[in-house]
């Protein structure tokens, strides 16, 4: 499965109102997308260029279409999201 531009704008909505709510970030994404894969981590775990940034969080893109996952900006190969939060 590849993701599209609507889609991150989309979670991107998700998770600040799932923030603002102060409701579960992952559970609620999963059950709101069922067919991409969240996780979530903090910031300072990361490395490399996030695909987004806003001041709460950064989005990471993932691939998973080898043995190994890894991190993407092609939208077209990405299959998951990771949201690293800025503490």
């Amino acid at each position: 499965m590849s993701m599209n531009e609507a889609q991150i704008i989309s979670i991107e909505a998700s998770i600040k109102a799932l923030m603002a709510t102060g409701n579960p970030l992952v559970p609620g994404l999963r059950s709101m997308f069922p067919d991409i894969t969240f996780v979530r981590c903090s910031a300072g775990d990361m490395d490399g260029q996030p695909y987004r940034t806003s001041n709460r969080y950064q989005l990471y893109l993932m691939d998973r279409s080898e043995v190994c996952i890894k991190l993407t900006n092609r939208l077209e190969s990405a299959d998951g999201v990771i949201v690293a939060e800025v503490e």
